[in-house]
């Protein structure tokens, strides 16, 4: 299925671009509301909408799951649209919801050389979110910190360190292929020092069982050297994380009150665990959802599960839609891999697979960068990929140049 629509000029196409590139530098800037990045994102969206040559049928599945899931937390929430708070909440839910399509449409009129400039983006960005977050705990700055924990900008440490996995597994990327080695492995470890510091439990989770397979996947035509490099790279993280919990009381302390399944916040009454306990019997009693923010007048805290949000806050539309499109991306990820052995799909499926565990432990539908990444997966439009890979031509042989410069 596909619909055409205006083409325009190849200045507007590449202003659309430089405009989300400029998004993804400004996005780990979520203290002002609305946030920089939401305005030059809605700039993209338009433009977008503009200059899209065609939409497919994946983007169509893609917007009528998230559309179903959109109206469902409008719908729950009627009857506290009175209430400011709320009306603020829908607004940015919104907003990073458009995010997604924005992605989307910007992918479908990507080739392979497009997404690896937003990779090698994401790299600057997040150096840049990590060095704030880096020098917050060395200097024990609250502005970039939550707890004694590094976030920079943002406004959870949960979300800074989920939002540095996509720019370390770009670093992996050039590494994998011998490229500005130097710069590089710097941005490696900035990146690994700014997710370790967030002392998030998801995101470093995420860093030590999704980081050593996308690692392996990146030089799987050459294993027995990958494995020894993975094996020095796990020796050297350990030996710096001992360091470190040696020289500094700060660290040392954190990591042994991190390093659990469950702090006193999980699993006291009314904690994590307990508020997942208590929802079901709730979803079960409220097939349209409680509401936006409704689940606050009943616990201390939000729910902070995703995927048991949707069908408790938003009802069980909402649940079912986004467990579909969760479900479905996987089958997405794997027919983008499957049909172009691109290194830009593995970069962004596991990009947005690192966000995962921090689904389970929080409501990431805020993320502006889950949203992005999820409109890019969907997008990826492996026709496109395919198409615009340029064949380099072979070198010329000895006759061959022997006749040009005769003919010259």
């Amino acid at each position: 299925m596909q619909i055409a629509v205006p083409v325009l000029p190849s200045r507007v196409f590449k202003l659309r671009n430089v405009l989300l590139f400029t998004g993804v530098l400004l996005m780990h800037w979520t203290l002002l509301r609305p946030t920089p990045a939401d305005a030059v994102f809605m700039l993209v969206l338009l433009l977008s909408v503009l200059c899209n040559p065609r939409f497919n049928a994946r983007f169509v599945v893609f917007f009528v799951l998230v559309f179903i899931w959109t109206v469902c937390v409008y719908f729950s929430s009627i009857a506290v649209l009175s209430d400011r708070e709320v009306q603020f909440q829908l607004l940015a839910h919104t907003f990073v919801v458009l995010v997604g399509f924005t992605g989307c449409l910007v992918g479908l009129t990507w080739e392979e050389r497009h997404f690896e400039t937003l990779m090698n983006v994401w790299i600057v960005a997040s150096c840049i979110a990590a060095s704030l977050g880096i020098f917050g705990f060395a200097t024990g700055n609250e502005m970039f910190l939550w707890d004694g924990r590094a976030k920079g900008l943002f406004d959870e440490p949960i979300a800074f360190g989920a939002f540095l996995l996509p720019g370390l597994y770009g670093c992996m990327y050039h590494l994998s292929l011998g490229r500005r080695r130097a710069l590089g492995t710097l941005g490696l470890l900035i990146c690994m020092a700014g997710i370790l510091l967030s002392f998030s439990r998801a995101a470093v989770f995420a860093l030590f069982v999704f980081t050593p397979v996308y690692f392996v996947l990146l030089n799987r035509r050459n294993l027995g050297k990958a494995i020894a490099y993975l094996l020095i790279g796990i020796f050297l993280s350990c030996a710096l994380i001992g360091t470190a919990m040696l020289t500094s009381e700060t660290f040392q302390e954190k990591v042994i009150t991190r390093a659990t399944l469950g702090e006193t916040y999980d699993t006291e009454h009314g904690g994590r665990y307990d508020r997942y306990y208590r929802s079901i019997p709730m979803i079960l009693d409220n097939p349209t959802g409680l509401g936006m923010l409704q689940i606050d007048k009943i616990f201390p805290e939000p729910i902070h599960n995703i995927f048991l949000s949707s069908f408790l806050n938003y009802g069980w539309l909402a649940g079912v839609s986004w467990l579909l499109l969760t479900i479905l991306s996987f089958k997405v990820a794997f027919q983008n891999q499957k049909a172009t052995h691109s290194p830009m799909a593995t970069w962004i499926s596991f990009s947005l697979l690192s966000q995962l565990p921090c689904a389970l432990l929080q409501q990431v539908e805020h993320w502006r960068h889950f949203w992005l990444l999820l409109g890019l997966l969907w997008g990826f439009k492996c026709r496109q990929v395919l198409a615009g890979r340029r064949v380099r031509p072979a070198p010329p042989t000895v006759y061959a140049a022997a006749v040009a410069v005769s003919a010259n």
